[in-house]
């Protein structure tokens, strides 16, 4: 009978430990936003695999399978960007396996990227008690990346100096590729800096809006059309706030960040 009773008291418990691990969460989509001016705040980080995914899975959930289809990274840019490279781990696992979720979504169109942010204001619209009344989210425009960059006086990067590193103690600001000066020739060190391609967002120090990423990672389309703030790819003359590159196509180099604009408080 005791014995009985311990094997029901096992039973309703992994029940509710089940039912426990399988409740929703409630995620507060503003809750990584930082106020740059008035009414107008960014996120503190590049929308990541698990962020995007999240979008694809409702997306399937309410049947809307064409945008699905149209919205899904274009994961074979991995080997066709880089013909020369063992790449095909990263199509098949970058965007999908759990061990990149917080990485930063790449090879998404910039109409991928602006159905996202139309999909995260429809969600914040519906939440119960958002903190704001109404709010748009969307991609910058160039301008307003720049001012989100937020450089020193007199310089052109968030941080002081024009290295990719803090000289005095050797810390990396960024996720970009370094040029080996000791070899002969053009050769680059992608590791340098504990990173191959992309890297966990957050992982470097932020500017002093609190935003990270703005230089390097990935770097970030824009409403305008043009990408800023170079990538893991991008040596630290190629990010520097006041350059731009040209965005033609889906790219591993290449991610997003969102803004909200405030409608009403």
């Amino acid at each position: 009978m005791k014995s009985r009773k311990i094997t029901v008291l096992f039973l309703a418990l992994s029940t509710l430990i089940v039912f426990s691990a399988s409740k929703p969460k409630k995620v507060k989509l503003d809750s990584n936003f930082k106020e740059v001016s008035h009414r107008f705040y960014a996120s503190a980080y590049e929308v990541t695999n698990k962020e995007y995914r999240l979008y694809l899975s409702d997306l399937k959930q309410h049947n809307q399978l064409e945008e699905y289809q149209r919205n899904l990274p274009d994961t074979a840019q991995w080997v066709k960007a880089f013909p020369n490279s063992f790449n095909q781990p990263f199509c098949e696992k970058y965007f999908w396996h759990p061990g990149f979720d917080q990485y930063p979504v790449v090879n998404v169109s910039k109409e991928a990227a602006s159905d996202y942010c139309k999909w995260l204001t429809n969600k914040y619209d519906s939440q119960e008690k958002p903190k704001f009344k109404k709010v748009t989210f969307r991609l910058p425009t160039e301008q307003e990346w720049n001012k989100m960059a937020s450089v020193l006086p007199g310089h052109n990067l968030p941080w002081y100096g024009n290295f990719a590193y803090e000289p005095n103690d050797n810390k990396f600001c960024a996720n970009v590729k370094f040029e080996d000066k000791l070899s002969e020739g053009e050769n680059y060190d992608y590791t340098l800096d504990g990173a191959l391609t992309t890297m966990l967002v957050g992982n470097y120090k932020p500017n002093k809006l609190g935003l990270y990423d703005i230089i390097g990672n990935v770097a970030e389309l824009t409403s305008t059309g043009v990408i800023k703030g170079g990538s893991w790819f991008n040596t630290i003359e190629e990010c520097v706030v006041n350059k731009t590159q040209n965005f033609n196509a889906p790219d591993p180099r290449v991610g997003f960040r969102v803004v909200m604009m405030i409608e009403e408080f």
